[in-house]
């Protein structure tokens, strides 16, 4: 068990303890699965993780079947530790969503969003989603924009984002499965970019997604400082494009029960004075200024046909000092 402890430890950056269940815990097991196997507990990220050693042969099928009646029976999170096994044995593993980790060359735990390949390894995985997750892209932006992140600790990165440690390893490991990044350190971890921030910018952005979740008209007024504003009035703002008389503004998730009052009443978008953009990210975090930042902004707008939008965002582009 040594080597799956090294292991997590490794690619994780956390020291996990391991410690075999004793057989008399075991009790609401059928026989053959308690005798079947070795079975071991550890905790990560706050769960209880137990593990399933797998000491023989197996098939996918039986495999998955002995997992959920485990899960059943115990309650818990179930992950078989197995030996090195070939390739499309282990692509039919995550084909049914199988937790497996293989010590020193994959770990796939699904329900904890982690699925990655041999360390150092930089192939995009199969498992990783099209798009970026909200934090990811924010992570993103903020190096590009910002700061550069590549002297923090992923500890240190989760509090400067307001995020918490879960969330930013996960994004982490996605920017290292996708070749966005590479993760360095033992003990702690820190992200290393290899490329230019220009070369990062088009190698993530086909990734990235429109930061807007949702919009709503009102007729009044925010003063609000925390609003920045967006849309027609930022790209105004950054180009030669001509503005609106409509207030555009952006805020962060969930803070929309916050900004309605007896000044900003909700209504029809025909006859509305301010739109208020909800964000998965909070915007304030990536800019100085009274305007959302100019990447995120690009985000909002390019599915956009109209001519005059697309030649503004190529200025908007042109001018970011990479």
């Amino acid at each position: 068990m040594d080597e799956v402890t090294d292991y997590i430890n490794e690619v994780l950056g956390f020291r996990v303890n391991y410690k075999k269940i004793a057989p008399e815990k075991l009790k609401s097991l059928p026989f053959f699965l308690a005798k079947g196997y070795d079975f071991g507990e550890i905790k990560l990220f706050n769960q209880r993780i137990i593990l399933l050693i797998v000491k023989d042969d197996f098939t996918t099928e039986i495999l998955r079947t002995h997992l959920n009646k485990v899960h059943n029976a115990l309650n818990s999170i179930i992950v078989a530790v197995l030996p090195p096994v070939d390739a499309y044995k282990r692509l039919r593993l995550i084909e049914k969503r199988v937790p497996f980790i293989i010590p020193g060359k994959q770990m796939y735990m699904p329900d904890l969003l982690i699925s990655l390949k041999e360390y150092g390894n930089t192939r995009v995985d199969e498992q990783q989603p099209a798009n970026m997750q909200p934090a990811a892209q924010l992570i993103l932006l903020y190096h590009l924009l910002v700061e550069p992140l590549e002297g923090l600790n992923l500890g240190k990165i989760a509090e400067r984002l307001g995020y918490n440690p879960m969330t930013i390893t996960r994004a982490a490991f996605y920017f290292h499965n996708t070749g966005l990044c590479r993760i360095e350190g033992t003990k702690e971890k820190f992200l290393k970019f290899n490329k230019t921030k220009r070369e990062l910018w088009k190698m993530a952005e086909p990734k990235m997604a429109n930061p807007i979740s949702k919009t709503q008209f009102y007729t009044g007024y925010t003063l609000h400082q925390s609003l920045k504003k967006t849309n027609i009035n930022a790209l105004a703002h950054y180009t030669e494009l001509n503005d609106e008389h409509v207030d555009y503004l952006a805020m962060r998730p969930g803070f929309g029960k916050f900004i309605e009052g007896v000044n900003l009443k909700p209504i029809d978008p025909l006859e509305g004075n301010v739109c208020i953009e909800e964000w998965k990210y909070d915007p304030e975090i990536l800019t100085k200024t009274e305007y959302v930042d100019p990447l995120s902004l690009y985000l909002c707008f390019r599915e956009n046909k109209n001519e005059r939008i697309e030649i503004a965002l190529e200025k908007l582009i042109e001018q970011i000092p990479w």
